[in-house]
């Protein structure tokens, strides 16, 4: 199926903007406003995707183990968004829409599966 030029454009300026917002986060948590979590301000603890923020810097920075402390599930879901990206980048420059297997429902359901493991994990103290 074509995609018509809008959309290839759209896709486009995903896919060069992903790895440039992945790059920027390091200086951004660093010297950017503090962002607090909703979630935690009500609760007092933490929802699945704290730490995602600095598990992003991390990796940007290539420090994998500092992502994975900063939160586990979320590495499944820059993973997941970093696949999306590439397809929707490889469709730009084709002008053609490629099913792939790996992003369907299942990949969602997994990668959610993973947050909320993780989210546990970190809420008993066993991450």
């Amino acid at each position: 199926m074509q995609i018509a030029p809008g959309p290839r454009a759209l896709r486009l300026g995903a896919a060069l903007a992903w790895p440039m917002a992945i790059a920027a986060t390091p200086t951004w948590l660093h010297s950017g406003p503090e962002l607090g979590c909703p979630f935690r301000a009500l609760t007092g603890l933490p929802c699945p995707l704290c730490g995602a923020t600095h598990a992003c810097a991390a990796l940007a920075q290539g420090d994998w183990a500092g992502a994975w402390a900063a939160n586990p599930g979320a590495l499944g879901l820059l993973a997941l968004i970093s696949l999306w990206v590439l397809q929707g980048a490889g469709e730009a420059v084709t002008g053609h829409v490629r099913p792939v297997r790996w992003g369907g429902a299942w990949a969602v359901r997994a990668v959610l599966a993973g947050l909320c493991l993780s989210w546990v994990a970190r809420l008993g103290g066993w991450l």
